[in-house]
């Protein structure tokens, strides 16, 4: 067996030593520990234009009511609110006084009518029943009439029909009666039954307005 020299022996000794120590050197490096992390907290959101004003709450267009007048008949002992734009004419016919629709309440030439008429049953006393009876009995002479209302009406301790009719065109008509003593009372509302649904809040507060004095 051959015998390397003692010095160069001791220099692979020392260079493998040395070896040996780099490469420890390099696997026990510092570990360096990384900053904690910094919580995150989200920014308001940048305006991204002029702020928007508050819309304000929709209202409801209803229709504007008409102006009333009031008609106060002091012979009879009666007044009654009728609109501003309609025509008054006493006397007229069986009528102590008839309010007419402008031209524009109407269809084909026949505007809306209310009526007051007043019956005098000074001798020949009735009731309210014999009244009613009576009256329907003249408004059923037109064998075309269609009653489509028969009930008591309380705001004047009276009854109230409503009935249809043809006179050229359909019709539609609404009376109360009344009586005080010996007088009776007929106050009665007319349209053409096409144009009734819009005036009927005018015939209700014409009706409604009707009151007794004296």
């Amino acid at each position: 067996m051959r015998f390397l020299p003692r010095g160069r022996c001791l220099f692979l000794i020392g260079l493998a030593v040395l070896l040996c120590f780099i490469a420890l050197a390099g696997c026990t490096q510092p570990v360096i520990p990384s900053p904690a992390p910094v919580p995150i907290t989200s920014a308001p959101a940048a305006p991204t234009g002029a702020p928007v004003p508050p819309v304000a709450p929709t209202s409801q267009v209803t229709a504007r009511e008409p102006d009333y007048l009031t008609y106060t008949n002091s012979q009879y002992g009666f007044t009654m609110s009728y609109p501003s734009g309609w025509t008054k004419q006493e006397n007229t016919g069986s009528s102590v006084v008839t309010f007419t629709a402008p031209s524009s309440g109407g269809v084909g030439g026949v505007p809306a009518t209310m009526r007051v008429s007043v019956l005098d049953f000074t001798g020949n006393p009735t009731s309210l029943s014999k009244f009613r009876a009576d009256q329907l009995a003249k408004a059923q002479g037109n064998e075309n009439l269609n009653l489509i209302y028969d009930d008591a009406y309380k705001d004047l301790n009276g009854w109230k029909v409503g009935y249809t009719y043809l006179s050229g065109t359909l019709m539609k008509t609404f009376e109360i009666y009344t009586i005080r003593g010996n007088t009776g009372y007929i106050i009665s509302f007319t349209s053409r039954d096409d144009q009734f649904a819009s005036l009927s809040v005018t015939s209700d507060t014409m009706f409604k307005s009707f009151q007794l004095t004296g």
